[in-house]
């Protein structure tokens, strides 16, 4: 496994936690009645607003590479083609 591929895997997977994470976090500021007795307590609405605000940056920097990787393949096998 090269390094190309093992920085690909890091985002790819960073990404899916980070995406499932803010979506879970979305959920406890709107539905907060349903995701703090299913986290135990752990997120509350001021919680889950804090990790969701926080998480933005990150989930638009690992967006971006993300993008930025797939269309960078793209255009690498269409001009060795």
């Amino acid at each position: 496994m090269n390094l190309l591929h093992l920085s690909k895997t890091i985002i790819h997977v960073s990404l899916t936690f980070v995406s499932i994470l803010f979506i879970i976090t979305g959920l406890g500021i709107s539905n907060y009645q349903l995701i703090e007795p299913l986290t135990g307590g752990a997120l509350s609405k001021p919680t889950s607003f804090q990790i969701h605000t926080n998480l933005l940056i990150p989930f638009i920097i690992l967006l971006s590479v993300h993008i930025g990787l797939t269309l960078g393949k793209k255009i690498q096998k269409k001009i060795s083609s």
